[in-house]
């Protein structure tokens, strides 16, 4: 136990899934540049619209969700083995519902296509591209349970490969349909993207897992019900999410344009995508080992203090040199059309650095089955940033949506700390802290010079040698207790 707490294990994984992840941003930064360059911001905002549309859909009408799936599955993997008569019925069972929730989600946005058309774009006019594009719901709810099946079953190294063959299959697809439909080609690349996914998971769970199903067999059916009163309030907690980013587009198409949809898009992707790869190894590695001792109080405070102050030491001289050169990736990335979107990132910078420290401890209610308390936390968090990117929006446009989303994430760390100190004995290491503050005035002053108006020169003498301070502190802690 003490071995998988150390530094070096947490490092270790979060490099390795961190390079997975870096190749699947690659994929993704090449068809966001395709994406940009092709169907420009305003296709890029019908893009994200359809899509986020489809995730809302599917996730209100997934009654087994991938993390049911996974703790269900992995518990008879563990205990009565691989090859069990128990797990192979199991496996049938969430196919089965998979297959009749995904019909199900499918049927409900065919009807709803004229209305899903007139509250996203207050127009009757992309009506027939919700029709077609429902079939994305059946896929969306085939994949994930294949996901969820490589998750629980171990097969990590598959699901590595598939999400890597994904990611490029999905950036050719893309290119392929942008280049030659323009915007017609949205719903084809959508479509295609999905289904490429759904068959290279596919192609990993066939060979160890015959696919059997009996989506209208009661009998069978019935066998799910644990499996769905355990989904119901993290299925209620997606939806709370789900519901807010759509409402934070739909706002934006009503009051500004679709443009902006697009604009904010790509600068969500910019904060948000691009640093998954700090995040990556704490649902495949960390979420585990914490479930594993979140009974015993010292241990999981142990390893929350420590995986926050990996996080921080490893996130902040990343965002330094990010906020440092981000118009260059910008323009890069996208296209110069799209420096309107520089302060809106900037002013998120705080986003993410509160993310590193709040996720590992978010991950307790989940460790722990609090479903209740899971419920909560995302239904506040999903106003509160609805609620701040919204009035953001409308004070300050997009850079006031930055400011949104940093000051949403500081009122949820507030909440989500005061809480589980409460209910979980959750507490922060005096070495923690002295992490967090240490790394927060570099990050702030780093910003504080990129946003000021100083020569270029100046910003770069400024911020480049407080980044390699900041990632020269972090190498000598973690070297230092590489072995604790």
């Amino acid at each position: 136990m003490v071995k998988n707490l150390s530094y070096r294990h947490i490092l270790k994984y979060t490099g390795l899934f961190g390079t997975i992840q870096a190749i699947s941003v690659l994929s993704s930064i090449l068809r966001n540049k395709a994406a940009a360059t092709l169907i420009d911001r305003y296709g890029q905002g019908l893009s994200d619209l359809f899509n986020s549309t489809a995730n809302l859909i599917s996730t209100a009408t997934t009654l087994i969700i991938p993390v049911s799936i996974v703790q269900r599955l992995s518990y008879i993997h563990q205990n009565i083995g691989s090859k069990s008569f128990s797990l192979r019925t199991e496996i049938k069972v969430v196919r089965s519902w998979a297959i009749l929730t995904g019909l199900i989600g499918t049927s409900i946005m065919m009807i709803l296509s004229p209305i899903l058309s007139q509250l996203t774009h207050s127009s009757p006019e992309f009506v027939r591209s919700y029709f077609f594009l429902s079939p994305i719901i059946l896929l969306m709810s085939i994949n994930a349970t294949e996901i969820a099946i490589l998750k629980a079953t171990h097969h990590l190294k598959s699901l590595a490969v598939a999400s890597v063959l994904g990611s490029v299959s999905t950036m050719a697809v893309c290119i392929i349909s942008y280049y030659f439909l323009k915007t017609r080609g949205i719903i084809p690349a959508l479509l295609l993207s999905v289904l490429f996914m759904t068959l290279l998971n596919l192609r990993y769970t066939l060979p160890r897992f015959r696919y059997s199903i009996a989506p209208f067999k009661w009998r069978l059916l019935r066998m799910g019900g644990p499996l769905i009163k355990l989904s119901i309030s993290f299925l209620l907690a997606s939806v709370a999410s789900a519901f807010s980013e759509i409402l934070i587009r739909t706002q934006m198409s009503h009051s500004g344009s679709i443009e902006n949809v697009g604009l904010y898009a790509a600068g969500f992707a910019l904060t948000v995508t691009y640093t998954k790869f700090i995040f990556s190894a704490m649902d495949a590695d960390y979420f585990p080992r914490l479930t594993g001792i979140c009974h015993d109080i010292k241990q999981m405070n142990n390893a929350i203090n420590k995986q926050i102050q990996v996080c921080v030491q490893l996130i902040v001289p990343c965002l330094l040199l990010f906020i440092l050169f981000l118009p260059y990736f910008i323009s890069i990335l996208y296209t110069s059309k799209y420096l309107e979107v520089l302060p809106m990132v900037q002013f998120a910078t705080f986003f993410i650095f509160c993310k590193a420290i709040i996720t590992p401890v978010a991950y307790v209610s989940l460790a722990k089955a609090d479903s209740k308390m899971y419920l909560t936390m995302e239904t506040i968090s999903a106003i509160v940033l609805a609620l701040c990117v919204i009035g953001g929006y409308r004070l300050d446009s997009l850079r006031g949506c930055g400011i949104g989303l940093s000051v949403s994430y500081i009122i949820e760390s507030a909440i989500i700390i005061s809480v589980y100190r409460y209910r979980y004995k959750v507490k922060f290491s005096p070495k923690t802290i002295c992490t967090i503050a240490g790394q927060l005035v570099l990050l702030v002053f780093g910003l504080y010079i990129v946003i000021d108006n100083n020569t270029q020169m100046h910003k770069y003498l400024t911020v480049i040698p407080l980044a390699l301070i900041s990632a020269l502190s972090s190498f000598l802690i973690l070297r230092s207790n590489k072995e604790s």
